[in-house]
């Protein structure tokens, strides 16, 4: 079993790769109004002790977490910050503003969208209350909401039965994954790791897909292949990688934690002229295949070696090393898009404040999706600046009359995180 803090152990991977960095964008109505929201953040972050955190390295080489009493910075600008140093009084939290928008920055280690909503809306919620606005409390966690059990729990590999999966897919490893995209990244100078904000009204989505017996995440993930087979003609295999978020298979659904696998949905060259909805029935059927408890448990346990590996390793360095070279998430099965949504979340009485809300991460041909009772906010990720891959998935809306805005090319300016 581990023997260290449950949000620790991805850091030694971060030390090497640092990929897993985020910046949530919120766009306000109104203005912002950077004194007020500094001493917001500051009340709202006292909410969650288990973010506020730094890291140190014990005597064992091992990444611990110490308590930590200074806010959250919170700096003018929309601009890369760096996790984890005296910019952000040592801690992998932070948030920026700049005109309407407030972005929060933080280290996937400690939690995913799920989990980082949470401070979101406190902090949101703080700040329109101090400047008088009557806000109601309804999903949200205020400093007065008592701190439970369930929202700091951790899964039991041990408690977990040992039953396999009823069936599972075979995958191959041959789908195409447009490197050259990043190659050309690397190697120009006035490159951009970019998204395009997309809007789209959700009940007419929702309507969509109920329509067509999917889900938003079919419903893209089927776009998305559509608009491959457009780009990229002379290929004939493309995988989707779906987040699946499974805390509730591991007993604690309501943990801030970054519980999440990746499933997998390959489509080859015999399904490219099928139609959206055909295409959208048969990647949901695969999808269910993969969201058996069972996966779940298996990958738990997987989870829960890899990481008492890490803790036998002697020194720091042979931890990161071990972390990065025998990680469950950069060297699974290669995907040609993918497609993160956090899932429904309560807005509450903030919803009529918020105009937007846009995941950011690193990634290439990624959709994060977000949404409000009114929209599903899509951040279309790419490093590519002649919007070849924007136009031909919007042409695929445009086809299936999916109605939808979108912004300019925006760099995502994502933070970096900085350890010892």
């Amino acid at each position: 079993m581990p023997k260290y803090d449950f949000d620790s152990y991805l850091l030694y991977e971060l030390k090497k790769r640092d990929v897993y960095s985020v910046k949530i964008r919120v766009i306000l109505k109104e203005k912002v109004n950077g004194e007020v929201l500094s001493k917001a953040a500051e009340k709202a972050f006292q909410r969650f002790p288990y973010y506020r955190k730094t890291v140190s390295v014990n005597d064992e080489g091992a990444y611990v977490f110490e308590p930590c009493d200074k806010p959250v910075a919170v700096i003018e600008g929309d601009r890369k910050v760096r996790l984890g140093t005296d910019e952000t009084n040592g801690l992998l939290f932070a948030i920026t503003y700049e005109n309407n928008d407030v972005f929060f920055s933080f280290s996937h280690n400690f939690c995913g969208g799920c989990g980082a909503m949470r401070w979101i809306k406190a902090t949101l919620w703080q700040y329109l209350t101090d400047l008088g606005y009557d806000v109601d409390t309804k999903a949200i966690m205020t400093v007065d909401t008592p701190m439970t059990a369930e929202e700091q729990a951790e899964p039991d590999p041990a408690s977990l039965p040992a039953d396999r999966p009823l069936g599972r897919l075979n995958f191959t490893m041959d789908s195409f994954v447009p490197r050259m995209d990043y190659m050309e990244r690397m190697k120009d100078p006035d490159g951009i790791d970019g998204y395009y904000p997309i809007r789209i009204p959700k009940k007419a989505l929702m309507k969509y897909a109920r329509d067509n017996d999917g889900s938003p995440n079919s419903i893209l993930a089927a776009v998305l292949y559509k608009m491959c087979v457009k780009v990229f003609p002379e290929e004939t295999k493309f995988t989707a990688g779906i987040a699946n978020n499974y805390r509730e298979d591991l007993g604690c659904p309501l943990t801030y934690r970054d519980i999440v696998r990746e499933m997998h949905i390959q489509y080859d060259d015999r399904i490219k002229d099928w139609p959206v909805d055909k295409l959208s029935t048969v990647t949901r059927s695969r999808m269910y295949i993969q969201m058996q408890p069972e996966e779940s448990w298996e990958r738990c346990r997987r989870v829960d070696e890899l990481r008492s590996q890490i803790d036998s390793m002697p020194d720091l360095e042979s931890k990161v090393n071990y972390a990065f070279e025998n990680s469950l998430t950069t060297h699974g099965i290669p995907s040609t898009f993918h497609i993160s949504y956090v899932g429904k979340v309560d807005w509450g009485g903030l919803e009529s404040y918020i105009d937007g809300v846009y995941s950011l991460t690193i990634a290439h041909l990624m959709l994060e999706v977000n949404a409000t009772e009114a929209y599903f906010f899509i951040s279309f990720h790419t490093v590519k600046k002649d919007g070849k891959y924007l136009k031909e998935f919007l042409k695929v809306l445009d086809d299936e009359g999916i109605t939808y805005s979108v912004g300019d090319l925006t760099d995502r300016r994502l933070p970096v995180t900085v350890l010892p």
